[in-house]
């Protein structure tokens, strides 16, 4: 099985562009672990044309959605973190220009409530759900006040669309002024990052939209909140046929990621940022990475990964291409264990046509995330994968290139 040499090195060069995320609306909200807007788009027009799905059962911060609409290809993202559905819904729902003209005349009036002594009465609820964890400190619940009535204002504008928009401006606005800083900004700069932001996430959305060409009737996006082994059984996912590429990047074994909190005040975690979205967490940080990464040969993370990867193979057909960014925390033996997985999943890996690679690997300096077990120089590795639905027991020379950590 193997790629052409034009899509392999297309595909290599979007994966090592080490430019900032840029475009679009994939500013909106910096989720973790997520992979560049560029390595979407370019696996994109490898393997599809106008009109075709693609399909990314481990959405995230919504980049698939994104880059799979303004190639006006159709798409389907999943994901079992509510957050996650929600970043990706607003980041790929167009708003019209009458929605964001109304957004910047309402915008004043918004500004104006962001004070400490505006804090709204429906929060207890929050708080006695333990979303305030770490939020009520003596740096930091003034922070809180500022976001709840924030909040508050945003209940009032009466249209689930621009809601959820305003709520992603304050998620984006409070994470960069709590998350993993050593010195918590002052609430004087949170209202800025606040009013900042909702000015520049305005124009971004006028931007996309005039790219599309301002046809709101493009094929939106369909972001499910569910888990992808069981994305062979989900009406939406059956009706919509199968796709002609998966794209995607899942959890990493052995790497520890926070999907689903914030940390404050060093690494005290706040589930904070489903407050601020409206969402329930669902539960701990195995949950969202597929299993305890101390667990003696991670057993239950490439069993749900085999059972996710069965999924996928389940509603593929023999054109569907598959394409993963992943890293490993102990590439030696991982890297072996995780190919196996994709052939048990009834996947067969593809190499580059005249050449021996069939692997990218690109270095990620300074990532959020580390490997647990080993030096970071491991986990800072992150491995582009091709595979397709096997079509015949797998032969020895279909596998491409020797097992080790590439250029």
């Amino acid at each position: 099985m193997i790629l052409s040499s034009e899509d392999f090195s297309s595909i290599r060069s979007a994966a090592r562009d080490r430019g900032a995320v840029r475009g679009a609306t994939h500013k909106f909200y910096r989720y973790p672990a997520r992979f560049s807007p560029q390595f979407a788009r370019a696996a994109i027009e490898a393997f599809t044309d106008e009109g075709d799905l693609v399909l990314d059962p481990f959405v995230g911060g919504g980049t698939t959605a994104v880059e799979a609409l303004r190639a006006k290809r159709k798409c389907v993202g999943t994901d079992i973190n509510e957050l996650a559905v929600f970043v990706s819904e607003v980041k790929s729902t167009i708003l019209g220009e009458s929605e964001t003209d109304e957004l910047r005349r309402w915008l004043p009036d918004f500004e104006q409530v962001l004070k400490v002594s505006r804090y709204h009465h429906t929060d207890p609820e929050w708080r006695e759900k333990g979303y305030f964890r770490h939020l009520e400190g003596s740096e930091t619940w003034r922070h809180r006040n500022i976001i709840s009535a924030a909040l508050g204002e945003i209940e009032q504008l009466g249209c689930t669309r621009l809601e959820n928009f305003a709520r992603c401006v304050v998620l984006r606005s409070a994470q960069l002024s709590l998350d993993g800083r050593r010195n918590i900004m002052s609430v004087s700069e949170l209202r800025e990052k606040v009013s900042k932001h909702f000015a520049a996430m305005l124009d971004d959305m006028d931007q996309l939209r005039e790219e599309m060409g301002n046809h709101l009737n493009a094929p939106t996006p369909a972001i499910l909140k569910c888990n992808s082994s069981r994305l062979h059984e989900h009406e939406t996912v059956t009706k919509a046929g199968a796709p002609k590429l998966i794209v995607t990047s899942p959890p990493y074994p052995g790497i520890h990621v926070l999907y689903h909190r914030w940390q404050v005040n060093g690494r005290r975690e706040t589930p904070a940022p489903y407050w601020i979205a409206n969402k329930l967490d669902g539960d701990g940080e195995r949950y969202y990475t597929l299993g305890n990464r101390h667990e003696k040969e991670l057993k239950t993370y490439f069993a749900n990964l085999e059972a996710i990867f069965s999924s996928l193979a389940q509603i593929s057909d023999n054109d569907t291409k598959i394409v993963q960014m992943v890293a490993f925390s102990e590439p030696d033996w991982q890297l072996p264990k995780y190919l196996e997985v994709m052939e048990k999943a009834g996947l067969v890996e593809m190499g580059s046509q005249d050449t021996d690679e069939g692997r990218i690997w690109r270095d990620v300096p300074n990532r959020k995330w580390h490997a647990e077990r080993q030096s970071r120089k491991a986990g800072s590795r992150e491995v582009v994968l091709f595979h397709r639905k096997a079509k015949r027991p797998t032969q020895l020379s279909d596998r491409p290139g020797p097992d080790h950590l590439g250029n």
